[in-house]
């Protein structure tokens, strides 16, 4: 799946909250961007049709409702799919080994690392 680097960049936004968001509320948090309303309603469309943002609700924006979005897939698993596409299968465990060397592995990690292991060659 391709991404867009505006598109990257409106979903880090959704990413990054803990609640849906309207298309109001995504201008208003990119204000270092001078994205148009009409430039974030086609990315959020193209988001959708790509699968990665998904429509949740609406919410009253004056005096008409707005549709309100969260992502559909979360950051960590975007981040897969981008490697996967990229890196021959053979090369996973060499990856992992280097994303490991990168990051605090603590013994809940270790037991989650564990358990997908387990859940992906059943």
């Amino acid at each position: 799946m391709h991404l867009t680097k505006s598109e990257q960049q409106i979903m880090e936004i959704f990413w990054q909250a803990d609640h849906p968001m309207a298309q109001t509320e995504v201008v208003s948090t990119c204000v270092d961007r001078k994205w148009k309303e009409r430039s974030i309603f086609s990315m959020l469309n193209s988001l959708m049709d790509k699968g990665v943002l998904q429509e949740v609700g609406f919410v009253r924006s004056g005096k008409t409702y707005a549709r309100t979005f969260e992502p559909a897939v979360s950051h960590a698993e975007y981040l897969a799919d981008v490697v996967a596409e990229q890196l021959p299968a053979d090369q996973v465990p060499e990856l992992l080994s280097f994303l490991l060397k990168k990051v605090d592995v603590t013994p809940g990690i270790q037991k989650e690392l564990r358990a997908a292991v387990r859940e992906s060659v059943q």
